[in-house]
């Protein structure tokens, strides 16, 4: 009996799996440590608005900033050739800005009036 409570136990989902509610219906979703994607309204595709893999991102009532790894094993799509991209989405409009290298986002945020309290 206990191989079967062992495999049980082992074979249930990952502990990685898990959502984080960002407010007016987006969503930080993780299947895997390689597999993390924020997904809202306008995401048709399933996929993502901000693809995976997320690294990191942080939210208020506006705003979501992400700071994402280009991930080609998980998203096909090649929105870009750098290895680091940033997003913002402005939440009360539902548009996405990115992917933004660096400068641009930076740029961006100042264009957008984005918390200066949002970091990563």
């Amino acid at each position: 009996m206990l191989p079967v409570v062992v495999c049980l136990s082992s074979c249930s989902y990952s502990s990685s799996d898990y959502t984080d509610d960002l407010g007016d219906d987006y969503l930080f979703v993780s299947e895997s440590n390689a597999n993390q994607i924020i997904s809202g309204p306008n995401d048709t595709t399933f996929r993502g608005l901000i693809p995976c893999t997320v690294i990191a991102y942080e939210f208020d009532g506006k705003n979501i900033i992400a700071k994402q790894k280009n991930n080609p094993e998980c998203d096909d799509r090649n929105l870009t050739d750098t290895l680091i991209s940033y997003w913002i989405i402005d939440k009360k409009k539902n548009i996405s800005y990115g992917p933004l290298d660096s400068m641009s986002y930076i740029q961006k945020r100042q264009e957008l009036s984005v918390s200066s309290s949002l970091n990563f």
